[in-house]
């Protein structure tokens, strides 16, 4: 895992305490990391995956909590 799964997992976490407004810049950088995280692995299918990737491991974090 790297520098920019760990931001954007942070981001996911902090998620449930924005405004709407909050939420929706969020997912705009939260899309533009996508994409730079996949210009750097090229084995990766989609920003989708990356995006559902970051998903499954804040809820995974959460739970641990």
């Amino acid at each position: 895992m790297d520098d920019i799964d760990k931001k954007a997992i942070s981001l996911l976490m902090d998620a449930t305490l924005m405004s709407e407004d909050e939420i929706e810049r969020t997912l705009k950088i939260l899309r533009n990391m996508a994409r730079i995280k996949k210009r750097k692995e090229k084995n990766l299918k989609s920003i989708k995956d990356v995006l559902d990737y970051w998903a499954c491991q804040a809820y995974e974090y959460s739970m641990k909590a």
